[in-house]
């Protein structure tokens, strides 16, 4: 139920397009009621209706018929009573009533036997085929007209399901296409904490194939509560119009139904859950394989990834193999035969009436039609127990994406605020990614305004995390101690778009998007124009990258870059970054990947862009902040050191220890060339 109030957010956009699918399905199932009450008309009234009591009358009207001379009806009543009886095909005419019960034909004799072994005679005369087509002749116009209002209504079921389907799909498509949109839209604001935990492909998976969950929820629910419940309340109008007693009667058969579909469904969801949840670990591991494909072939480490792609993919079958077994066990593929057994039923309950009850009158068409409404009331049940499965991953998947769509967002108000002077300051700041492991111990800096300071350390020292906090990546949590200030005032003051308007970082491996080269550097940043960007390029050196491209900044960027080197991609997002022109600038370990000669261009760069803006490097090449104005060196999440890089090559400490074994390692390989 509160999965469905979640959906119905969406659906209740379309409540004309869902107005017109429920009118559409109550006409649907109203032209259902109408079908078989037509075609037992047909039967009884008028294909058999012959052997209705006809009276001889004195002159010949519009609805009589001539025969022997002699005129007959069977509205008018008022003359002697005669029948006509079909025995094997043939016609009989009979002077007198006629008694029910089993009949034989010798000659011109017609015998009767009646339930009780009573035994009646009577003389009979053999209609010709011309007596027999007069004999129908009255019932000749009301069947043209109840044909034609039996393929009328076929027509109207046509049209009148072309509507609801086309009204159905429609609201499916456009609450698929809503959900996706809210759910990037979500994507966006969640916290850092949420991609960590769940892999890109599980993640990509629920957008783009949970989402279909709505869908199915939607239909199945249509199917099931409107579209089913119509079908047994119209059914249930054609059955006690037939035979109320017998109606009153099938109503055991909702108990026996609820109990065992609350068995079926128990059963049911935990196979639905672990089902929907492998094959998310298809689509994550997929992912693995597809973005590592030449990792994977260069360790030759395909055995080991088949294995365990054969593993996920064995578990996702035997599940979906129980999901089977319980369908055609106590499923979709039980209601077939009790179907069967229903028909059965009927038979023999109008058989047996007509064999035992005196004056029990059974017909063709009677018989079809008690059948026909029957069967539309097992059929919801069928198509309950066969649309559940559906029901219930739809259930699933549909909670899967709104854990996206509803999941802990982040304030996403944006207004414009001042640019920062650039003053940021770290008060005794604890942090923790995980309760009682703190990777940040009790930290305090502060950097004035246009001042460069580097950040040392080595791997897992705790610099990628001050910058997340500085960024609010992540936020210092009630259990974590601290305070971090921009311009003497707490970064939590503003939400995190606001308070990022003025902040710039340059990654170690860039992220660039498919679009061209401006679109990359302009990225979400209005104004810029393509001479702008030009300008940029060349200012932070990138000349050569210009006159490299056939079509300058107009360069379409392929998918994830691939058709940049490393270096190159790393000018284009320092040029976005300047694009910018953010008050404070991270560079985390932006120089890490490139080759000494980009490097140089990007230290001579640094000299302009830090002019007028605050600069915090976490440098992996100690070369790069060689000139910074305060370098911050930390160990194991604590400060260890602070100063200049001259000031800490002389104290002989964490960082000269640092600086020297790079400077051999430099020296070795530039010897060894």
């Amino acid at each position: 139920m509160k999965t469905m109030k979640k959906v119905w957010r969406y659906i209740s956009k379309y409540k004309k397009l869902l107005t017109i699918t429920l009118i559409s399905m109550v006409i649907i199932q109203a032209l259902g009621l109408v079908a078989p009450l037509i075609v037992k008309s047909i039967l009884d009234n008028y294909l058999v209706g012959i052997e209705n009591p006809w009276y001889e009358v004195s002159e010949s009207t519009t609805n009589t018929v001539e025969y022997d001379n002699r005129y007959f009806s069977q509205e008018d009543t008022s003359g002697a009573e005669v029948s006509i009886v079909i025995y094997e095909g043939g016609y009989y005419f009979v002077e007198s009533s006629v008694e029910s019960g089993t009949r034989s034909v010798e000659g011109t004799t017609l015998t009767i036997e009646t339930i009780d072994g009573t035994i009646y005679t009577y003389t009979a005369t053999k209609l010709t085929s011309t007596d027999v087509l007069h004999f129908y002749q009255p019932f000749v116009q009301p069947l043209k007209i109840l044909i034609l209002l039996l393929f009328l209504r076929f027509l109207a079921q046509v049209l009148f399901t072309y509507i609801q389907r086309t009204t159905t799909a429609m609201i499916n498509i456009n609450i698929v296409r809503d959900a996706r949109k809210d759910a990037i839209r979500s994507l966006q604001r969640l916290p850092m904490s949420y991609f960590e935990l769940e892999p890109a492909g599980k993640v990509a998976n629920r957008i783009i194939s949970d989402v279909g969950g709505m869908m199915g929820l939607f239909s199945t629910i249509m199917n099931l509560l409107v579209n089913a419940s119509l079908a047994v309340i119209f059914a249930y109008i054609g059955m006690f119009y037939l035979n109320a007693k017998l109606a009153l009667i099938t109503f055991v058969i909702f108990p026996i139904v609820y109990v065992w579909l609350r068995f079926f469904i128990r059963k049911l969801t935990k196979i639905a859950e672990k089902v929907n949840e492998q094959n998310s670990l298809i689509t994550a591991q997929l992912n693995e394989i597809i973005n590592g494909i030449s990792i994977l072939q260069i360790f030759n480490f395909k055995k080991q990834t088949k294995k365990n792609f054969n593993q996920i993919s064995s578990e996702f079958m035997k599940e979906k193999m129980k999901e089977s077994r319980l369908h055609l066990t106590i499923g979709w593929n039980m209601i077939r035969l009790i179907g069967a057994l229903v028909t059965a039923t009927i038979i023999l309950y109008f058989g047996r009436g007509y064999l035992t009850v005196s004056g029990f009158v059974v017909t063709a068409g009677l018989i079809y039609a008690y059948n026909d409404y029957l069967s539309r009331l097992i059929e919801p049940v069928g198509v309950l127990f066969r649309e559940i499965g559906n029901l219930q991953h739809s259930i699933v998947r549909t909670e899967r994406i709104f854990k996206i769509i509803d999941g802990e967002q982040e304030d996403d108000s944006f207004m414009p605020i001042p640019r920062y002077h650039g003053k940021i300051e770290f008060q005794n700041v604890w942090f923790s990614y995980k309760e009682g492991f703190p990777v940040i111990k009790g930290v305090s800096l502060a950097v004035q305004p246009g001042q460069m300071v580097g950040l040392v350390g080595h791997t897992g020292s705790g610099k990628s995390s001050m910058m997340n906090l500085l960024l609010r990546f992540y936020d210092i949590k009630d259990t974590d101690m601290g305070q971090i200030l921009i311009d003497d005032q707490d970064i939590t003051t503003y939400s995190k778009r606001t308070y990022r308007q003025h902040i710039g970082i340059i990654l170690q491996d860039p992220v660039l998007f498919k679009g061209s080269l401006a679109d990359n550097i302009r990225f979400g940043k209005e104004g810029i124009t393509d001479a702008d960007i030009e300008a940029v390029l060349i200012q932070i050196g990138g000349q050569k990258l210009l006159e490299k491209l056939e079509n300058g900044i107009l360069t379409e960027v392929s998918r994830g870059g691939s058709n940049f080197s490393v270096g190159e991609k790393q000018i284009i997002s320092f040029a976005r970054a300047v694009v910018h022109d953010p008050a404070i600038l991270i560079m985390d370990e932006a120089t890490a990947n490139i080759d000494t000669e980009t490097e140089l261009m990007i230290q001579n760069a640094l000299e302009t862009v830090a002019k007028n803006r605050t600069m915090i490097v976490i440098a992996h090449r100690l070369s790069t902040i060689k000139n910074a104005d305060k370098i911050i060196v930390l160990e194991n999440g604590l400060k260890v050191e602070e100063g200049k890089h001259k000031d800490l090559l002389n104290k002989n400490g964490v960082y000269a220890n640092i600086y020297r074994s790079q400077v051999k390692v430099e020296d070795a390989y530039l010897q060894a060339e």
